[in-house]
């Protein structure tokens, strides 16, 4: 057997600060638990990330509930387009803040408006809940034109993890529904099918202590589906891609999920839609948080911007 990369250097630093701080994953912890533990994580991992001058608190309503989102708005006072963003978190994991770091980076690099999604979590609130919210606060506002006093006309959907999967799954119920107003998608390390037997995940499945493992997965699909649902919607995988916006996706030569991304890029090309790929060397799977103690992170970040901010300006 081939010898697998090690984890970049930035990732594994970042490791030892947190295993020094005492923030390790609880190993058989209840919901909340692990829940309490990723806020303690944000907190120790965004303590640098400076707020932009405009950051709001906006709630839409859907699905007669009242869901909050961020707004962060660029330092300039104008924005090209609006990304709307879905966290990840395996579906039932993650919050507004937790995602503070990596979001304002985003807007600094790329001069791009996002609004980011806290859409409601399972078990709570299981499939396909937080489908219809994206789905629904995304039309609200295209059609709306505006958020507050911000006009805006452009747009783009992205994600990571769980949060790319409900993106692609919104992107694609957007096309069908004649809205063809997005002009990009940005998609970190998705999770688009409840496939668990791929050769990524046989091989990289909790990888150096570290990375999603298998079984995680299995719970988290678990909480989200009362059933095994082959539903496009919550395997978009599955879905006619043809007709989306310019796709790009991210993730790492460690991430189990390495394989679905694969995929995923080989059927947008093959549906004609336009579609980058990048494999990130030693990157592991959830990095992205980890953008304010590690440069690999940033510089991954300000890639992406750049090409974001291309698409609402070439």
């Amino acid at each position: 057997m081939i010898p697998l990369p090690q984890v970049h250097p930035d990732v594994t630093r970042v490791a030892s600060r947190l295993h020094g701080t005492g923030l390790t994953p609880p190993v058989a912890g209840s919901l909340q638990s692990v829940r309490e533990y990723l806020e303690r994580l944000t907190e120790f991992v965004s303590a640098s990330s400076t707020p932009l001058l405009e950051e709001r608190l906006l709630h839409f309503p859907a699905g007669g509930r009242s869901v909050p989102c961020k707004l962060y708005w660029p330092d300039s006072g104008s924005a090209p387009g609006l990304l709307f963003y879905c966290h990840g978190g395996g579906f039932r994991h993650g919050s507004l803040s937790g995602w503070d770091a990596p979001l304002r980076q985003l807007v600094r690099d790329s001069g791009v408006a996002v609004l980011s999604i806290e859409y409601a979590l399972a078990p709570e609130a299981p499939f396909p809940i937080a489908f219809d919210e994206v789905c629904s606060i995304t039309q609200q506002v295209i059609a709306e034109g505006a958020l507050g006093d911000f006009a805006v006309t452009r747009f783009a959907l992205g994600g990571d993890s769980a949060g790319a999967n409900l993106a692609l799954g919104a992107a694609v119920a957007l096309r069908q529904r004649g809205v063809r107003s997005l002009q990009h998608l940005l998609l970190f390390y998705g999770v688009f099918s409840t496939d668990t037997e791929s050769d990524s995940w046989q091989r990289l499945s909790g990888y150096a202590g570290h990375a999603l493992s298998a079984d995680s997965m299995r719970q988290y699909w678990a909480s989200y589906l009362q059933q095994n649902e082959a539903d496009w919607r919550a395997q978009p995988l599955q879905a006619e891609l043809a007709g989306l916006p310019p796709t790009r996706l991210v993730v790492g030569d460690l991430d189990p999920l390495l394989d679905e991304n694969l995929k995923l890029h080989q059927k947008l090309l093959d549906s004609g839609v336009e579609s980058q790929l990048t494999v990130s060397p030693g990157l592991i799977h959830g990095v992205l948080r980890f953008c304010e103690l590690a440069e690999v992170v940033r510089d991954l970040i300000a890639v992406e911007a750049q090409a974001l901010r291309r698409s609402f300006t070439s």
